[in-house]
């Protein structure tokens, strides 16, 4: 495996650890009986899931977004300065 491919799994699980699932369904169970408490305080596994989510929750905030904006982005040859925002590939076509 190359050391690129393992950095990715270990991103990956930093980011949905081992285990959340049965986590998940013990709190579900926790909650049927009563407890208070939210999941991301019983679970660390979990504060690790609701971290991410929160983390694209802001990047996904700071991406801009909407109709025109898709419309702009597949005109063609409606803009010949060759500007392509950042979120797209170097190879992605505009239209």
């Amino acid at each position: 495996m190359p050391y690129t491919e393992l950095l990715k799994w270990i991103d990956y699980f930093k980011k949905r650890p081992i285990g959340w699932r049965d986590d998940h369904r013990t709190y579900m169970l926790l909650k049927a009986q009563g407890i208070k408490e939210s999941p991301e305080n019983v679970f660390a596994s979990l504060r690790e899931i609701e971290k991410h989510r929160q983390e694209k929750q802001v990047n996904d905030q700071a991406m801009p977004k909407g109709k025109i904006l898709e419309m702009m982005l597949k005109a063609k040859n409606g803009d010949s300065s060759g500007w392509k925002p950042n979120w797209r590939g170097p190879n992605e076509s505009k239209s």
